[in-house]
């Protein structure tokens, strides 16, 4: 068993390793910048309070900041802010390597959590957890959601060992984990709701009523301390905290807008099922049944992630990477659905040798395969898609052809604007059906070329509501000439595990013979009469 969770530690270390340095120097996710940035304007500042509050992220530009510090004065004799204007690329791969070490600690969080209920079950946790894509993916990235995943599962072994031994020492611990959450990324406070049904369920089992009130009163104060004490910043500069926090939770955003509630949740339910598969799914509801049959109450504090995919797809954005947190759900109450399967089979096999049991049994362990085939190879995959090479970094490929900044307008998350968000409307206008540059505009001048990327364009032509937006590509496609393009390899995922393996198997093979990553690429030449 030791073994087993020692080579299920290292497979996980290794896939969120491997590809840390993807496209570097440049920082190609423009989620990256909050991290790296704060963390040099707190070294630049002789300060540890950091200075942005977007979501907050104050617990990884801390730890960046520390480790800017450690890695620029040691090494270099310099400070971090000298040393990133000269070579950034370094100062970037740390605080990715800060995530992938919180998504390895979430590894043997998951171990500590399924052990409560039996070693086998801990070991399953923390082989989902150390193959699951999604988590694996977003461990390359200096972001906050494996983090904020880590910290929430603080707090749900915090209150599984609370509801065992409703200690103090464990109230605490279960406090510490939000106050965590909160300082990474302001929804982490919903792991506050589980410290209350946590405290009341506990209360209610003892007709402990007094303790109820005295453990849930000190349980917000202790939140309240502690995040005080990780970050003071948040309390000292309430404003623009409070200032942000509603600014975070409304907004539009083209491509992640426009679904009611219900139909953020179903868009988190389906990235969940396209990346568990079928038979994980049907743990899950096996692990439900066990707990109910076998009244695990330890099972409660699982549910947290479920509190956090209803509440946080209230809000009106959704985005694929917030849905690491409400993962934890299913992928901790499967191995549960697994182990107490398998025992039943195994003591029905016991009773009746020849019966039906025996092939139940063998059937059971190769969907278990299959299941664990899946996961490996879709991490493999996302492991993968960092070590190939990024349609972003294309920059010297168009300047071999003549496209440079001086004579293109580029769209975002492109070779000559890589790693954030632009776009091409603001630059033509429309003559007599004819799509002309804007001649008003001195910048314009000269502008021979335009450099569109799907990163930009896929998200107005997946919505109706974006008209005018999609009528502008159709012009551009019909009257500029195409010169050339960029097109990434395709992965191909599903919740039939067996045509997930040959998409993720198929994805990797055609990485390791040169296809690359990233968004798709069009070079268009402008037309001499349309500048």
């Amino acid at each position: 068993m030791s073994a087993a969770l020692t080579a299920t530690i290292a497979g996980g270390a290794i896939v969120r390793f491997v590809g840390g340095s993807w496209g570097l120097p440049l920082d190609l996710n423009s989620d990256e910048w909050v991290i790296v940035r704060g963390a040099l304007d707190m070294a630049k500042r002789h300060s540890f309070e950091p200075g942005y509050f977007f979501r907050p992220d104050h617990l990884e530009m801390q730890l960046s900041n520390l480790a800017y510090l450690a890695y620029s004065y040691l090494f270099h004799g310099s400070s971090p802010e000298t040393l990133y204007a000269t070579f950034p690329a370094p100062f970037i791969l740390i605080s990715r390597s800060i995530t992938a070490c919180f998504g390895i600690a979430m590894i043997v969080l998951a171990y500590l959590i399924g052990k409560r209920f039996a070693r086998p079950i801990g070991v399953l946790s923390a082989f989902l957890v150390a193959f699951f894509p999604p988590f694996v993916n977003h461990s390359h990235l200096a972001s906050p959601d494996v983090p904020l995943s880590l910290a929430l599962m603080i707090v749900i072994l915090g209150c599984m060992r609370y509801l065992t031994l409703p200690s103090w020492g464990n109230l605490l611990l279960s406090c510490l984990g939000v106050s965590a959450a909160i300082a990474i990324k302001y929804p982490g406070a919903l792991g506050a709701l589980m410290i209350a049904v946590t405290v009341i369920v506990s209360g209610v089992q003892a007709r402990a009523w007094s303790r109820i009130l005295v453990h849930g009163a000190a349980a917000v104060a202790a939140v309240v301390g502690f995040l005080f004490a990780i970050s003071p910043v948040l309390f000292t500069n309430a404003h623009t905290t409070l200032s942000t926090l509603i600014a975070q939770s409304g907004g539009t955003h083209a491509g992640a807008d426009g679904l009611s509630w219900s139909g953020n949740m179903a868009f988190y339910a389906a990235g969940l099922a396209t990346s568990a598969g079928v038979i994980l799914l049907a743990c899950f509801a096996l692990g439900v049944l066990w707990s109910i049959r076998l009244r695990l109450m330890q099972s409660i504090p699982l549910w947290l992630g479920a509190v956090v995919w209803v509440l946080l797809s209230r809000v009106p954005l959704h985005w694929e990477r917030w849905v690491l947190p409400m993962d934890l759900t299913p992928l901790l109450i499967a191995p549960i659905g697994i182990y107490y399967s398998f025992r039943y089979l195994r003591e029905k096999r016991a009773i009746s040798p020849g019966g039906a049991a025996r092939w139940l049994q063998w059937g059971a362990v190769g969907l278990a395969a299959l299941m664990a085939a899946n996961l490996v190879a879709g991490s493999v995959a996302a492991s993968a898609k960092y070590v190939a090479k990024d349609t972003q970094t294309f920059a010297p490929r168009l300047a071999a052809r003549g496209v440079t900044t001086a004579n293109t307008i580029s769209e975002g998350y492109s070779p000559l604007f890589p790693g954030a968000y632009n776009n091409l409307f603001w630059a033509f206008d429309v003559t007599g059906g004819r799509l002309v540059l804007k001649n008003h505009d001195k910048k314009h001048l000269g502008k021979q070329y335009a450099v569109l990327s799907s990163d930009i364009f896929a998200r107005y032509l997946a919505d109706p509501k974006y008209g005018v937006e999609q009528r502008f590509y159709t012009t551009v496609d019909k009257q500029f000439p195409l010169l050339t393009s960029y097109v990434p390899v395709q992965q191909t995922r599903s919740v039939l595990e067996l045509a997930s393996i040959w998409g993720s198997v198929g994805y990797v093979a055609d990485i390791a013979r040169g296809g690359f990553s990233g968004p798709t690429i069009k070079l268009y030449e402008i037309p001499a009469d349309r500048r």
